[in-house]
């Protein structure tokens, strides 16, 4: 019985535990590789807006560049220079523009290739019409062509950066003033954007380690938790089932005394639940059958004792019988000691016919009882089908709360993207006041109020991101407790499960003891029987000592009659005596079944 104890146990504590640990780990697995590949496809969303950001920056800065030209042009037209001078005054300028710390500058070349401006090198007024770079691109005709476009546009080539001779991948934008004639541009390695790139993806990729190492520690705590409540649900579902178990099993081994184990399987009735009930009726049975084999211990004691008596007197009229019947054969000479023996044989017979009637009533009373005894367990065999049927509809009922709450996981998963919808718009909306404010610093002054709009634009994207933000780890904490609540619900289905098969061998138990008291009631029916036959056989023997008695007072004429009557009568009594020996054989069997049961 403690293998199976430890059994239950363990294969409770290992169900619940495994549960867990999968539930844990496939969230876990889930939400990594979640992790993984939103960080990849921000890194290429964040690679594409730095480009866009990038050409939008070269274009802009472009523009400035072309805005000297325009106010070196507009003097020009106002008279107070001459065009060269115009055009002199402008790549002066032009020429020691720099941004981003000094690290971009400007240059200038005619529509025809000949440089104007860049960064005073000795190219400076020389054709760079045929200039190629190493992958053969004539690169200074691709500028020229994509600047004098409408807008301007951009050219990929390989240029060597400010002081280095190793060509390296640079992406520069053109534009093309039409009043000078010149096609101006900027441009930007590339791998400046790889760094700025680089830069952030080792940010993202700490911040997923450290959300990886993170959600580690929380699987270990969960899975830590998991084990305690697994081990302490396992007690608490097995301990119950435990007692009633054993007291079960003293009970089939016909130990029905009020000990301990009993007293704890009565406290667990108070119980509102499955359990509760289960103790209630083994309670109920334990009282029942422990009364009732109370109740046929003292009446088989009084029918063993009936029957000794019933033997006796049986015993007696036999010799009585053959008292009469020696006294036949000297009737003359022992008429009056015959008289004496009849009627000492009439009170005995008196006495041997009240004794039946109170044996026959005892046998009365034990049948009602063991009738009661039956339907009482039939209604308990009943009761515990009932109960049966309701623990299936509890699981029912927590069968379709579960697929409820799946639902609403459903649903909030559809939330969780217009939570990104709205993230997005907020970084696009960062970047907008940031081309804003760019814009704002070049207009100066009149540019001022419009920056102040920008900064506040951008105040109100970053509170939009955070509160996408917080939406998000709502979500995610609402999605993970309905998860639990699910795993719960299937937990408590599968406990019903259990409670369904411990009340159906219950059951069992109660099928084979309406089975026992159902034989005990048979055998209760074959000894009314015997009984009956014994009181018929008391009338016989009563009324043939009446008849003797009558005769009595005539022996003298009827000598051959007393002789008969003596006759019948010793053939009656040894009736009597076979009947008492089987009533006394039938008493002690069933003394010895009772006497199997620890009361």
């Amino acid at each position: 019985m403690a293998k199976k104890r430890g059994s239950l146990m363990t294969v409770i504590v290992a169900a619940i535990l495994l549960a867990v640990v999968i539930t844990t780990l496939s969230i876990e697995v889930f939400s990594i590789n979640s992790t993984v590949s939103t960080n990849t496809k921000r890194a290429n969303e964040y690679r594409s807006r730095l480009e866009e950001d990038i050409k939008a920056e070269l274009k802009n800065e472009t523009q400035c560049a072309m805005s000297v030209c325009a106010h070196m042009y507009a003097r020009y037209q106002n008279g107070e220079i001459t065009l060269d001078e115009a055009k002199e005054q402008a790549a002066n300028i032009i020429r020691e523009m720099k941004y981003n710390d000094g690290s971009g500058y400007f240059w200038i070349d005619t529509s025809k290739g000949i440089n104007v401006v860049l960064l005073g090198r000795d190219t400076e007024g020389q054709s760079r019409w045929d200039a190629k770079d190493p992958n053969g691109t004539y690169f200074i005709q691709e500028m020229i062509k994509n600047g004098m476009q409408d807008g301007g546009g951009y050219t990929n080539l390989m240029f060597a950066k400010p002081n280095e001779t190793e060509p390296l991948p640079k992406v520069n934008y053109t534009a093309y003033y039409e009043p000078f004639d010149w096609v101006m541009g900027t441009g930007v390695w590339v791998d400046y954007i790889d760094s700025l790139e680089a830069e952030y993806s080792n940010s993202a990729s700490l911040s997923l380690k450290y959300n990886i190492w993170n959600s580690i520690v929380v699987v270990i705590i969960l899975i830590i938790i998991g084990t305690i409540i697994a081990i302490y649900i396992g007690k608490r579902i097995t301990k119950p089932i435990v007692l009633v178990t054993d007291q079960m099993t003293k009970m089939s081994n016909s130990d029905f005394t009020d000990s301990e184990e009993m007293e704890e399987v009565r406290k667990l009735s108070n119980e509102n639940n499955e359990i509760g009930q289960i103790s209630e009726a083994l309670d109920t049975m334990h009282t029942s059958i422990r009364d009732l084999m109370l109740k046929i211990y003292d009446t088989t004691s009084y029918v063993a004792s009936a029957s000794e008596e019933l033997s006796a007197s049986a015993s007696q009229s036999a010799d009585a019988s053959e008292m009469v019947a020696n006294s036949c054969t000297s009737v003359a000479d022992s008429c009056n000691g015959q008289i004496t023996a009849v009627a000492g044989a009439s009170d005995e017979t008196k006495h041997f016919v009240e004794n039946m009637q109170e044996f026959k009533d005892a046998i009365n009373r034990t049948t009602d009882m063991i009738k009661n005894t039956n339907e009482a367990a039939t209604k308990g065999a009943d009761d515990m089908t009932n109960a049966t049927n309701m623990m299936r509809s509890i699981k029912e009922s927590v069968e379709n709360t579960a697929s409820v709450v799946d639902a609403l996981g459903e649903q909030l998963k559809n939330i969780d993207s217009f939570v990104e919808t709205i993230s997005e718009i907020a970084s696009q909306t960062n970047l907008l006041s940031l081309n804003a404010s760019i814009e704002a610093a070049r207009a100066g002054e009149m540019g001022k109020g419009f920056a102040v709009v920008a900064s506040e634009i951008s105040k109100l994207a970053d509170q939009s991101n955070e509160a996408a933000a917080k939406i998000t780890v709502l979500i995610e904490d609402i999605m993970k407790n309905s998860e639990e609540a699910v795993e719960a619900m299937r937990e408590g289905a599968q406990n019903v499960v259990e409670g369904t098969e411990t009340v159906n061998e219950a059951g069992n138990t109660f099928s084979n003891i309406v089975d026992m008291v159902y034989s005990i009631s048979e055998q209760s029916e074959r000894m009314s029987e015997i009984v009956g036959q014994l009181s018929a056989g008391t009338d016989t023997i009563a009324e043939n000592i009446r008849m003797i008695e009558d005769m009595s007072t005539s022996v003298a004429d009827e000598t051959q009659n007393v002789s008969a009557a003596s006759q019948q009568q010793t053939a009656s009594t040894h009736e009597v005596a076979e009947a008492s020996d089987k009533l006394a054989e039938n008493a002690q069997e069933l003394q010895k079944f009772v006497s199997k049961f620890e009361l």
